[in-house]
């Protein structure tokens, strides 16, 4: 399942989309995940793009247990042959809600059942209805305009994705940034992760790391990125950063995807005018997460210790760090 895309997710529901003989729904396999099987379907009578996931047995799907919320409905199948013995479940997108985001949240929550999914059980359905709750959580709060902090968190991921398609993966690199798909760290590239922490403050660069896996994950190397950045008037604005980056995807053909991950950051394009401030990279070092790298490491902690966050102060680490292009090479980009 690793290798679906919010594109070949589109895909298979453009072929769904013509309805035959006044049917309800299509549906078309995808994959199997352990015991659980991923359908796409297209409702009718709107055509609306779904997925269904089904599980072997039976359990009493109450409606009323369901997440609600905005963009997408989740509702159970009953009474199709397809899924005879099994219980199935379908995220169905609503008119209003958007197919970019919505393909999106099926990318997520298709790898949130791929870990959960061995051995197949029940807290295979909690792991998948706790993640869409989480979704439909995002799609139904109030989204306010960026603070401060997100800002320039913002404008540093950004700012690494554009130093990553001005490599060899060019709007590829697009794939690479993960974390607004909730990954431990905020891009995977290659079999590596990099975590992009910035700050615009003088002073100690205070660093929080939001989990044990953000440095301490499956995937290797990986490295803690810390960009420093200051006001200049010659700078570059997150407004300028995300209208440079829509004409790179716009002309590769994946801007949709990249405005669906702006929304899910927190970007809106009615908040522009508040991003006007502009700023120069002062210092940009990496940190390979390895060895005497300060950090907190699962095997050193208790087995009790189920999940931690902590801060890092990154001017007091005494271990080397490496400048932007050693980072890229460590990745084999060019």
């Amino acid at each position: 399942m690793s290798g679906w895309t919010e594109e070949g997710l589109a895909r298979a529901w453009r072929a769904l989309a013509r309805q035959e003989a006044g049917e309800d729904w299509r549906f078309v396999r995808l994959t199997g995940i352990g015991a659980v099987s991923v359908e796409a379907g297209c409702h009718f009578p709107l055509g609306l793009e779904a997925l269904i996931v089904s599980f072997p047995g039976s359990w009493s799907a109450n409606p009323a247990r369901l997440p609600e919320g905005k963009g997408f409905d989740v509702v159970p199948i009953e009474g199709q042959t397809v899924f005879a013995g099994r219980t199935a479940i379908a995220l169905v997108r609503r008119p209003e809600g958007s197919p970019d985001m919505f393909a999106i949240m099926v990318v997520d929550v298709l790898r949130v059942l791929e870990v959960a999914a061995s051995p197949a059980n029940r807290d295979v359905i909690e792991a998948f209805l706790e993640r869409v709750r989480e979704w439909q959580a995002f799609m139904a709060r109030t989204h306010r305009p960026l603070s401060s902090d997100a800002q320039i968190g913002l404008l540093g991921e950004l700012w690494m994705l554009r130093l990553l398609t001005d490599t060899s993966l060019g709007a590829g690199a697009l794939d690479c940034w993960q974390g607004p798909l909730r990954a431990a760290q905020d891009f995977h590239v290659r079999s590596g992760a990099i975590e992009v922490k910035s700050t615009v403050r003088t002073g100690s660069f205070l660093a929080r790391i939001n989990s044990i896996e953000q440095l301490d994950g499956d995937r290797a190397p990986i490295f803690l990125c810390a960009f420093r950045f200051e006001e200049n008037t010659d700078g570059i604005s997150l407004v300028d950063l995300v209208s440079a980056l829509r004409k790179r995807f716009s002309q590769a053909g994946v801007q949709r995807g990249f405005e669906a991950l702006l929304m899910v950051m927190g970007y809106l394009e009615e908040h522009a005018p508040l991003y006007g401030r502009t700023l120069t990279l002062k210092d940009a070092k990496a940190f390979h997460s390895e060895g005497d790298m300060p950090r907190l490491t699962r095997a050193a902690l208790p087995a009790a210790v189920r999940s931690a966050a902590y801060v890092l102060d990154l001017d007091a680490l005494e271990v080397p760090s490496i400048g932007v292009p050693e980072l890229l090479n460590a990745y084999g980009l060019d």
